[in-house]
């Protein structure tokens, strides 16, 4: 179905006039939800589909099993004719005194993530559960398969098709373009594909975090700080195109009476009870709070069932049939190079290298390279008026797609140097750095006029100044590196601006790392 922009938008408008008149339905569809909330955090709302028990996570609350540096517990309320939301409880059986936190409830059975243990042994990831005591207790979580999964962040939330067998994930790992990013999962032969990254179009170089997918499968909901929004983190509604998974609409915020100055997560979408429910910071006591608004009159062709359509290429590829594809040789890296302005095809010069040795080369706007399945390799792209490129990535066992946008060299134009790395707390750069370093010099050396400016910054934690003093020595070392290099000093300056320029909230690690960072901004060309 081709995404229909008026449908779309007919959505959010009724959506932002039913809650105008929040106080007309509020008794009827019982949306007081302060017995919920607390002083701590309250996270992921989500809903039987009776919509007479929600589960959430709440951190750092006296209550959790670790007590307030309990960073996560999964909490139960039940709703009830005569008192609303039952005091919450904590559920039995899914937490520990390590982060626990709930994803979905999906046919039945809870998915949850957290460090579960057998033994002493962590087993960090998303596990499912089934119920013991409808709905206090719940069996010992088992652990969900995922092929490469990997999360580098402490931040995850996952989606679940209404028939189970599609998963989006909120997580940060191979392709990711920034900090978290969204990707899908099919389930096959009883474990799940390898995550695919949903594409640029959604994912940002910031967080897209908590999505939730529709029941027609093709509209997703999810937070994000990437794109331009009212708050640090605002909920967007995407639909996916075709069935690729990779192209989608153009995220539209759901509006001002949905999200505010403060963060907005978890929205979640259930027509047949009328309402949506989400958290938000706004009005709290600085943590989330959980949220539960009408959405009734939801005759949108969006969000009929719809049958899943597995991409050809996971079809073509089962699980049982991956192994003799490898020990048959190669795997394709392809994709195509686009300028970032106007979207047309860039002619550049391609690169590939397995440590630090150059294998291949390739001259056009796109790039094909057979490569060894499951190793890491680094492409490097470079074309006469744009900005080199430095991409570090992880082949599996398949053909693999990597498209590429490039930056025109223009006055003003910033870049963030991501593989630009110190040994932390001093100024030595690691190893990994040279190679994005080296394109710098190469760019320089291509555009002999071209003058830049660096900057340094870390985030806030300990003392400003030895901050901006550490910012700064890091930004004369990458100077230095350069000059030894051949760049003229002239064409170089810098500065450091400690924790002073935050890209993104200070307030935990896998947002702090952003703000630790190297750029350049061109002054002269």
């Amino acid at each position: 179905m081709i995404l229909d922009t008026k449908l779309i938008m007919r959505l959010i408008n009724i959506v932002l006039f039913l809650l105008f008149s929040v106080n007309v339905f509020s008794q009827g569809l019982n949306l007081d939800s302060s017995p919920l909330n607390s002083y701590a955090d309250e996270q992921f709302p989500v809903l039987s589909p009776d919509g007479k028990v929600i589960f959430f996570t709440r951190s750092h609350h006296e209550d959790n099993i670790a007590g307030r540096k309990d960073k996560g517990d999964i909490y139960y309320s039940v709703l009830t004719d005569t008192v609303g939301w039952t005091a919450p409880k904590k559920i039995e059986g899914l937490n520990d005194e390590y982060f626990n936190s709930i994803l979905d409830f999906n046919n039945g059975t809870l998915f949850v993530y957290g460090e579960y243990r057998s033994g002493n042994t962590p087993i960090p990831g998303i596990s499912s559960a089934k119920v013991e005591n409808w709905p206090s207790s719940w069996q010992k979580p088992q652990k969900e398969e995922i092929k490469y999964f990997m999360n580098s962040s402490a931040n995850e939330a996952a989606s679940l098709s209404a028939d189970g067998a599609t998963m989006i994930i909120s997580m940060e790992s191979y392709k990711t373009r920034g900090a978290e990013d969204l990707y899908v999962s099919f389930k096959q032969q009883g474990s799940w594909t390898e995550p695919k990254n949903l594409g640029s179009t959604i994912n940002t170089p910031l967080q897209e975090l908590t999505p939730f997918l529709a029941r027609d499968n093709k509209t997703l909901f999810f937070a994000s700080n990437g794109h331009k929004g009212f708050g640090s983190r605002d909920i967007f509604v995407t639909q996916r195109l075709d069935d690729s998974w990779t192209s989608w609409s153009v995220p539209e915020n759901l509006g001002i009476l949905v999200n505010t100055e403060g963060a907005e997560m978890g929205y979640r979408l259930y027509p047949d009870l009328e309402l949506a429910v989400y958290s938000s910071t706004m009005d709290s006591d600085g943590y989330g709070d959980i949220k539960i608004i009408p959405v009734t009159e939801l005759d949108f062709e969006l969000i009929a069932p719809q049958e899943i359509v597995v991409p050809e290429e996971v079809v073509a590829i089962a699980a049982d049939e991956i192994e003799s594809v490898v020990e048959e040789g190669m795997v394709l890296l392809s994709g195509s190079i686009k300028d970032a302005s106007t979207g047309e095809p860039v002619f550049a010069r391609s690169k590939i290298l397995f440590n630090d040795e150059v294998i291949e080369h390739y001259n056009d706007s796109t790039f094909s390279f057979p490569v060894d399945p499951n190793m890491a390799y680094t492409l490097q792209f470079d074309a006469e008026g744009y900005i080199s490129k430095n991409i570090s990535l992880q082949v599996f066992d398949e053909d693999q797609v990597e498209n590429v946008i490039l930056d025109p060299i223009v006055v003003g134009a910033t870049v963030k140097l991501d593989n630009v790395l110190f040994v932390r707390g001093t100024t030595d750069l690691v190893a990994s750095s040279y190679e994005e370093l080296d394109l710098i010099v190469e760019m320089m050396q291509n555009n002999p006029t071209m003058v830049i400016e660096l900057s340094g910054h870390t985030d806030n934690v300990g003392v400003a100044a030895l901050n901006q003093r550490l910012s700064q020595e890091r930004v004369d070392a990458v100077i230095a590196y350069l000059a030894d290099h051949g760049i003229d000093k002239s064409r170089l300056s810098g500065k450091g601006y400690g924790g002073s320029r935050p890209l993104a909230s200070n307030a935990n690690e896998s947002t702090r790392r952003l703000n630790r960072r190297v750029e350049f901004t061109i002054i002269h060309q």
